[in-house]
């Protein structure tokens, strides 16, 4: 999860407890709206910290990419493709010659 994601996904969470928690406890408007505003930054201030926390303890590992590995597989790949369209070719101009040049894609 990505760390936008992971706030956003807290600010809702956040709204929806201080709603609630709004509801049950208040009776006027303006202190609902407080409530929910402070458990907004409550909130938001946790998922920075939780954020923060997790990206400065966490090891990201270095994967090391064997360029040299694929690259010597995709140049063996496209070599074998090179034989084989030398074969077909080939064999296309066999059969063109044994057909007296009758093409064999058109069919005529």
């Amino acid at each position: 999860m990505r760390e936008n994601n992971f706030i956003a996904f807290w600010l809702v969470f956040g709204f929806f407890i201080g709603l609630i928690i709004g509801f049950m406890s208040q009776n006027d408007p303006m202190d609902i709206l407080s409530v929910i505003i402070f458990s907004l930054i409550f909130f938001y201030i946790m998922a920075h910290i939780s954020v923060a926390l997790f990206v400065r303890f966490m090891e990201f590992g270095k994967f090391h990419f064997p360029k040299e590995t694929f690259e010597h597989k995709l140049d063996d790949f496209y070599n074998q493709l090179l034989q084989r369209e030398a074969e077909v070719d080939s064999n296309y101009a066999y059969i063109s010659k044994e057909d007296g040049g009758v093409d064999v894609q058109k069919g005529s």
